[in-house]
């Protein structure tokens, strides 16, 4: 037995002093190597993290900005004498032009600061609710593009009574619009201002905002008709608020009529397209046109109601088909190709509101 286990017994082999000494000598004589990333290597990156943070930076520093400003009486109070000059008296800004204003109430600057606040959380809110179901497949983005197009506007303006009748107060709402206005333009640069850039960089909240209104995927639509919406919508609420009917229709005509007039010819259209523009139909149309008539109607009686907005000297049939004129006309500028619709159909229902309503 001991000379079986002697013969598969394998010896031990030290190895030789000459080859630890060889390979000692070739590592002292190997250049230490230092390996440089490549461009496709994921570094990490504090990007979007800052991306995160532009926004409620942003947000805080314009409120902010604004009640200093407000504070330190350089934003006018409410309006104490409105007669304009005739040359002025019908434009829908025209009381700028003339007028003079109290002193701006800090009663009235926190509430104003408060209606921000809520209206800034509540958009967000809403756009969130319209963006996720694209995310996880529930939704078409051009469904949620158009959701967002029709009733972000026109939810905007119901909560304008909780803003005060100060002068003053729409700078403070204005700025709901302006941050969606950026939001808008970070989703369609990837949050580095180049249209160039990867979008994969953006903030994932504004990747997911940029997925959901585009209609092919691309997020640089977003600068597009989305971003023109905001800037109409922000126009109007500086330089018309509650002064007069024209910026609530002008902007529930856009939105409301245009979104809806894409929303329903896409489904019931498709039998009844115009002879001259194949991409708009009958459906549509009749949507557009009682979309904004609906709309129009409804938020001027909300404002008029809730005392922001002083009642027109017309009762309610001939306000009414005043309206219906209105959609009309411009549910047929959105007909024609060319342009865009979202300045061509405020526009032409500013003009109109101008001429038929003050």
């Amino acid at each position: 037995a001991a000379s079986i286990g002697a013969s598969f017994h394998m010896p031990r082999t030290e190895p030789a002093l000459s080859d630890i000494a060889r390979t000692t000598i070739r590592s002292k004589r190997t250049p230490l190597r230092m390996t440089q990333p490549s461009e496709d290597t994921e570094m990490p990156s504090t990007s979007s993290f800052n991306q995160k943070r532009i926004i409620p930076i942003a947000a805080l520093t314009t409120i902010s900005a604004t009640t200093i400003v407000a504070f330190a009486g350089h934003l006018p109070g409410p309006l104490i004498d409105a007669t304009a000059p005739p040359l002025f008296a019908n434009l829908p800004f025209g009381v700028l032009f003339a007028g003079s204003y109290e002193a701006y109430p800090q009663t009235l600057i926190y509430r104003d600061l408060g209606a921000t606040v809520f209206s800034i959380v509540a958009a967000s809110l809403f756009v969130k609710a319209c963006t996720y179901p694209v995310t996880v497949g529930k939704l078409q983005p051009r469904d949620s593009r158009k959701i967002i197009h029709t009733f972000s506007a026109p939810l905007f303006m119901l909560v304008w009574p909780l803003f005060s009748n100060a002068y003053g107060a729409r700078v403070f709402a204005s700025i709901i619009p302006l941050m969606n206005a950026l939001r808008l333009y970070l989703a369609g640069t990837g949050g580095t201002g180049d249209n160039n850039n990867d979008r994969s960089t953006a903030d994932g909240s504004e990747n997911e905002l940029a997925q959901a209104i585009s209609r092919s995927g691309n997020a640089e639509e977003a600068l597009g008709g989305p971003f023109v919406y905001v800037m109409v919508l922000l126009f109007f609420t500086f330089f018309c608020f509650t002064d007069s009917p024209v910026g609530v229709i002008s902007i529930a005509t856009m939105a409301a009529g245009d979104g809806l007039a894409d929303l329903i010819g896409r489904r019931f259209g498709s039998n009844n397209k115009w002879p001259f523009n194949k991409d708009k139909s009958v459906a549509g149309s009749t949507a557009f046109v009682l979309g904004a008539l609906v709309a129009s109607f409804g938020l001027i009686s909300w404002l008029t109601g809730f005392g922001v907005m002083d009642p027109l000297d017309l009762n309610t049939i001939d306000l009414f088909v005043r309206l219906l004129v209105i959609s009309v006309v411009c549910a047929a500028v959105e007909l024609i190709p060319a342009g865009d619709d979202n300045y061509s159909v405020p526009l032409s229902a500013a003009i109109l509101s101008s001429y038929l309503l003050t």
